[in-house]
């Protein structure tokens, strides 16, 4: 079987995030659906050194594709476990991560963020790559994960930050 993904040594692209991110002495790793301001709050920050990682970005730096390959199911599951290993290995580093659930669930967040369906549908008025019949779905998907995981759910990305660095 040849597949594309093998793990790598992700020294260099941790150096580049040591740059413009702190590592706390405890990681924690916040996932939420799309549309719920992940992207905004990441750029949000005004810290010379940032908190909190867009998941997005660090996985697009280690080389994990989202879209890579959903015909061939082995390079499918291989790609999004790497993705769980890959939060992982960046919370026990200390890094602070902002994202979206992987397709197989296999990975325990901290925090999840469902805000307000109002809210919600707010927010992805926005975008236009976003429907409110498809985020309702997912949303329960978001719902089903938090209750299996036992992960407290919170309304805003806000909240859930202010939890977890107050523990």
């Amino acid at each position: 079987m040849s597949s594309k993904y093998a793990f790598c040594k992700g020294n260099d692209v941790y150096k580049k995030y040591d740059n413009n991110y702190k590592k706390h002495k405890k990681g924690y790793v916040i996932l939420g659906p799309p549309g719920i301001g992940k992207s905004t709050f990441i750029k949000s920050q005004i810290s010379e050194k940032r908190n909190w990682i867009d998941q997005d970005e660090l996985f697009k730096d280690l080389g994990v594709d989202w879209k890579y390959n959903k015909n061939n199911y082995e390079d499918f599951k291989l790609n999004y476990l790497r993705a769980d290993y890959m939060s992982e290995q960046s919370r026990v580093l200390g890094y602070r991560l902002i994202g979206s659930l992987s397709l197989l669930k296999n990975f325990k967040a901290d925090a999840i963020v469902i805000p307000l369906i109002k809210n919600h549908s707010n927010y992805i008025q926005k975008r236009k790559d976003l429907h409110l019949s498809d985020i309702k779905d997912i949303r329960k998907i978001y719902k089903n994960y938090a209750k299996t995981q036992n992960i407290k759910i919170f309304y805003s990305i806000i909240d859930a930050v202010n939890y977890l660095e107050n523990k």
